[in-house]
């Protein structure tokens, strides 16, 4: 996706929070009133606007103004025209979709013309709790088109419509972390039929292996692969690894965390080098747990309270697991943990959710883009977001001083560094991370006042 194409989204996105139409003079009983107006079915509507909302509303209105022209323009561009036709094929695709949304060769869902019209609550996507349209669920599931080998892979399979929801249906929307599918009207398919066995396009997707274009098109579990970092998906004695690529410090970072966390008795989601690659098995045995990213849950809402709040009312046993992955990612300086590269468990048969994901992807962390020129914490970014977090939570703050947290030594940290064949700078290593969980440590032990409030915020505007 181009920088114009992310604006357009973001925009768009942006438009839809402000409100349609303008605002009215009337003149009631001798009184100015304000109205918002705007056309509905080829009908007239109109809200009165309180005194107290004048403000907010015309500024939301000439928002949109400015929103609309700035679109405008960017619609114009070759980019923006281009974007406007896979909208325009994606909205056709949708109109088609009718049939099953399979869960193995259970039906949990039926679809007509993209909505979903029944369903199994129990075992459908989480992402269907808030909403009926199937075309942003199986438009999720594509491998991102922007990586370069994502490209090469779809003109190997001879993909002509490569927007998101056709590359997504190329295998019916299957992936290899869940049993989920799509199932057309009038296919006759089975779960046997559509699921991965074999990948012969693995090479072509981690390192864009120009051999890969002999062969003949095949079901490859690469078009339901997601994520921005070139990677694939290899079959080796029966178990689906995970290979991905990257620099040495992305590679180290991610090695490292793994071993660290797994000293610390987390869980985590084991990484070993193989070759100039890194590898992870599949945590979830081919679907037969069930995966699903907390974007089904929260969108792409990363702000801690709100994931913990929502976790909260699934489960107080999921939120425990979530503040050890805030724990562990604050120390460890994750910077890229986002809505889908951490999610939740569910049992195959039952739809119920039996925990947080294994702590995985640590590969835009510690000194994954280089050693951050602060060795000390003082006034570290991430620290200070936990520490909003244990300030705006009360469940939070209280539960987290309720549990005990794993000691990081520099033991600890020296039997990591030693399994790694990756030279880095080990004090700083060290010093990184044993600052980060002093500082950790003394928001977590901090007495919280009602008349803290106001020298908190004072403290994060000094920060």
């Amino acid at each position: 996706m181009t920088d114009i194409q992310k604006e357009m989204l973001r925009l768009e996105k942006e438009l839809s929070s402000c409100p349609i139409g303008y605002i009215s003079t009337k003149i009631i009983y001798g009184r100015e009133r304000l109205y918002l107006q705007w056309r509905e079915k080829g009908k007239i509507r109109s809200r009165y606007i309180k005194e107290k909302e004048t403000d907010e509303i015309r500024a939301l209105v000439e928002k949109r103004k400015q929103i609309q022209k700035r679109l405008k323009g960017l619609k114009s561009t070759q980019e923006g025209k281009q974007s406007r036709n896979h909208k325009r094929t994606a909205e056709r695709n949708t109109k088609n979709l009718s049939g099953k949304l399979m869960l193995e060769n259970r039906v949990v869902a039926t679809v007509k013309n993209g909505v979903i019209t029944s369903k199994n609550d129990k075992l459908i996507p989480l992402y269907f709790k808030y909403n009926r349209y199937i075309e942003g669920w199986i438009a999720s599931r594509a491998i991102d088109g922007q990586r370069t080998n994502a490209r090469l892979l779809k003109k190997a399979l001879r993909i002509h419509h490569t927007d998101d929801l056709s590359t997504s249906l190329a295998v019916n929307a299957a992936t290899i972390t869940d049993r989920y599918w799509f199932k057309p009207d009038g296919s006759e398919l089975t779960y046997k039929d559509i699921r991965f066995t074999d990948n012969k396009f693995d090479k072509l997707a981690l390192f864009g292996d120009p051999d890969a274009f002999c062969l003949r098109p095949s079901r490859t579990p690469e078009l339901t692969n997601t994520g921005s970092f070139e990677k694939c998906w290899k079959l080796i004695d029966g178990e689906w690894w995970m290979y991905k690529s990257g620099n040495e410090n992305e590679i180290f970072s991610e090695l490292f965390i793994c071993r660290l966390g797994e000293k610390l008795g987390l869980d985590m989601a084991h990484y070993e080098l193989d070759g100039k690659y890194i590898r992870t098995k599949d945590f979830t045995d081919s679907g037969s747990i069930t995966f699903e990213p907390m974007k089904s849950i929260v969108g792409d809402n990363e702000d801690y309270k709100e994931c913990f709040d929502a976790l909260h009312e699934i489960s107080g046993h999921l939120v425990m697991q979530y503040i050890n992955l805030l724990w562990m990612d604050s120390i460890c300086y994750n910077m890229d943990r986002h809505t889908e590269n951490f999610g939740v468990i569910r049992d195959l048969k039952t739809g119920d959710i039996l925990s947080l994901a294994p702590n995985y992807d640590n590969n835009i962390a510690l000194i994954s883009q280089g050693y951050p020129s602060n060795v000390s914490r003082d006034g570290d970014g991430l620290i200070r977001f936990f520490r909003e977090f244990m300030h705006d939570s009360v469940q939070a703050r209280e539960m987290c001083q309720r549990m005990t947290f794993p000691e990081i030594t520099k033991e600890t940290i020296n039997e990591c560094l030693d399994e790694i064949p990756i030279e880095v700078n080990r004090q700083f290593i060290t010093d990184f991370i044993l600052n980060g969980q002093e500082k950790m440590n003394e928001i977590i032990s901090m007495k919280y006042e009602e008349n803290q409030e106001e020298d908190f915020h004072n403290d994060l505007i000094l920060q």
